[in-house]
């Protein structure tokens, strides 16, 4: 059985992310961030759930990592492992990935949230890191 939970790191793509990135070298973390959110965002055609959910786990990672606060476990421990600095570039790549989930008709994320009929409470677990983001 999955995980699926309202949080940016309660499902399968986005502990499947925070996996993947545990494997990155320290020095190159900060390219490694940055290319999730890219291969997402140079995607012009439809994303599947899984891929966008890894994508908006990186981009809530930067943002936690901006606010300096993250309520979840899972991601407060990577963090807490795996320094890195919230650059422009990588602070605008993650304001760019979660606009994208957040915009209908073209990824499965959001049509998932949609059908569910949690939309609007998913998008208010991401506010805050869209906020930091801003």
């Amino acid at each position: 059985m999955g995980a699926w939970g309202m949080g940016p790191f309660d499902n399968d793509g986005a502990l499947d992310q925070l996996g993947d990135l545990d494997e990155v070298e320290a020095k190159d973390m900060t390219d490694r961030l940055a290319l999730a959110m890219r291969e997402i965002l140079d995607d012009a055609e439809y994303v599947e759930g899984p891929e966008m959910s890894g994508a908006v786990a990186v981009a809530c990672l930067v943002g936690a990592r901006v606010i300096g606060t993250e309520p979840d476990d899972a991601a407060a421990r990577w963090l807490e492992s795996n320094p890195f600095e919230p650059s422009t570039e990588l602070r605008d790549l993650a304001r760019a990935t979660i606009d994208r989930a957040t915009r209908p008709d073209d990824n499965e994320l959001y049509e998932l949230w949609e059908d569910s009929g949690s939309l609007d409470r998913w998008l208010a677990s991401l506010a805050p890191y869209r906020q930091a983001l801003a």
